[in-house]
């Protein structure tokens, strides 16, 4: 059986493996560990990864990337909308409200929507697993971000279903790296906490936690996040600054050329990478545009000058990761940084003076989310003996049923039943007294992300019919899964004997993706019990 870990970032996708002696990161066809999350489609093939990452800049307009920005978000999300101008590929809106993509493939046009294409990112991490591994791929743990909506998160599931792989969990990226910093350690403490903070970085979203350790267990103490807030918005600073410049000084419009924009925003990441070890670094591109070489030079007090409105943002999910676990400065006893975005200096310092001492680089940057998943994924999996390590997991949001009473009443009734930082997985049970088919919303509630739907599904429960001529006595379970969806269970009319009514969904999902239902890990549930009328 195998036991694989896959972080999928927004540029580039990692797999770790279990083996007998450790965690290994495999290395793919270019032999190297790091592969590109990029789809390219020709007019005789397509290509994924470390190929279409070849193939991108000479065809930009079919290369697909940043899949992770579009997956399960409405084409009308504002912060799609804003991403989707730096696209070089078409994005429409579907019939369901989903963003199509849309490419030249085997000389015709073709649509996809960001599960196809995430499925086939996946196909290709499986196939590099499976040749590393010398046998099939099955059970997995895939590493999401903690923001992750209900809907992105059944949309991941839908993609390695496609993929033929079958996830045991959807792991939180700041949980995975918790782990992966824990488990190795040999002297946490057995009554006082260990408080450690992770603040990772990444390409497009920054993610700090604060966990709390003890001997053979973590805690996960708070979340906090900023989802537009990464490597890429340097760069798009940077880009930014020479495509004014170059118009200037050489009258060219690199916004008029597709291959210009990606040969410039490729440069720019270089450079940005050599800002971080040098005071300051040239910039030469041959023939960009309109065959003429051009040349730029910055240091990194501009760099950091034109980048400021993103530097701004760093301290927001500092501060309120901090706040949610009741904890000040001074309890923290260590701060870890991770993420490719966590190598400016310049976040490094804002970082260092919110905390109040040095940040510390104890695991690798890139590599610690895989392998996190990698140690998830063994510890479900009944192929290896791991030491004992408990994960104690809370769910980043708080999730409340509503329903409009039996009386003809428009005011909803509504409760909480996962609180924020409910354990992961968990199930509730609530009673209702009903004489007909009823209908109840699924909620996320007391959230101050806008981008977080109000609304997340909506359940029909009926119909039934109580043989004493009265109401109905129905208990409601409601499951919050290993993977952070929720979703009504089962109802059963509670007479004689026990009654099962049917429960039908009316999910917002795009209507391309292929269900699977899948099994929760097996741990022991929370369980409690509420009684609405």
């Amino acid at each position: 059986m195998s036991v694989v870990g896959f972080d999928l970032g927004n540029e580039s996708c990692i797999v770790g493996v279990a083996r007998q002696r450790g965690i290994d990161v495999v290395l793919n066809e270019e032999s190297k560990r790091e592969t590109p999350a990029i789809v390219c489609f020709g007019d005789k093939q397509r290509f994924i990864g470390t190929a279409g990452a070849a193939n991108s800049t000479m065809n930009p307009k079919n290369s697909i990337s940043q899949i992770k920005r579009l997956l399960g978000r409405k084409f009308a999300d504002p912060e799609l909308q804003n991403d989707i101008k730096a696209f070089p590929f078409g994005v429409s809106e579907g019939p369901d409200g989903f963003p199509l993509v849309h490419v030249r493939y085997l000389g015709e046009e073709r649509s996809f929507t960001p599960t196809q294409l995430l499925a086939m990112v996946l196909s290709n991490l499986k196939a590099i697993a499976e040749g590393n591994l010398n046998s099939a791929v099955i059970d997995c743990c895939i590493g999401i971000p903690v923001y992750f909506t209900d809907l992105q998160r059944r949309a991941v599931i839908d993609a390695a279903t496609i993929a033929g792989l079958r996830p045991l969990r959807l792991f939180h990226e700041t949980t995975a790296t918790a782990l992966a910093y824990g488990i190795y350690k040999t002297d946490l403490p057995e009554n006082d906490q260990l408080n450690v903070a992770f603040v990772d970085v990444g390409n497009a979203s920054m993610q700090v936690s604060i966990v709390g350790y003890k001997k053979g267990q973590l805690k996960m103490l708070s979340h906090a996040y900023d989802r537009s807030l990464g490597g890429r918005d340097f760069d798009e600073a940077l880009f930014k600054h020479f495509a004014a410049k170059f118009k200037e000084e050489y009258k060219i419009d690199v916004y008029q050329n597709a291959r210009a924009c990606i040969r410039l925003r490729v440069a720019c990441e270089k450079l940005k990478k050599m800002l971080s070890a040098n005071p300051e670094a040239p910039m030469n591109i041959e023939c960009l545009m309109d065959e003429k070489d051009v040349r730029g030079f910055i240091k990194r007090d501009e760099f950091e000058q034109i980048s400021a409105p993103v530097l701004e943002r760093v301290k927001g999910p500092l501060e309120k990761a901090l706040s949610e676990a009741g904890l000040t400065t001074e309890s923290l006893h260590f701060v870890e940084v991770v993420g490719s975005g966590s190598r400016v200096p310049a976040v490094m310092k804002i970082i260092t003076e919110f905390f109040g001492k040095e940040p510390r680089r104890t695991m690798n940057a890139s590599e610690c989310v895989a392998r996190g998943c990698a140690l998830q994924c063994a510890i479900l999996s009944p192929t290896f003996k791991v030491r004992e390590f408990q994960v104690n997991e809370g769910f980043p949001f708080s999730v409340a049923l509503s329903w409009k009473p039996d009386a003809q009443n428009n005011e909803s009734q509504q409760t909480v039943v996962f609180p924020k930082g409910n354990p992961m997985p968990s199930i509730k049970a609530l009673t209702f007294y009903r004489s007909s088919t009823f209908a109840v919303d699924v909620l996320n509630v007391d959230t101050d992300d806008l981008q977080i739907t109000h609304k997340i599904s909506t359940y029909t429960i009926g119909p039934f019919q109580s043989s004493k001529g009265e109401k109905a006595k129905l208990k409601v379970k409601v499951r919050l899964n290993i993977h952070g969806i929720v979703s009504l269970e089962s109802a059963t009319m509670l007479e004689e004997e026990e009654v099962e009514v049917p429960v039908s969904s009316t999910s917002e999902v795009p209507k391309d993706a292929t269900r699977m239902e899948t099994d929760d890990a097996p741990q022991d549930p929370a369980s409690s019990s509420a009684n609405p009328s």
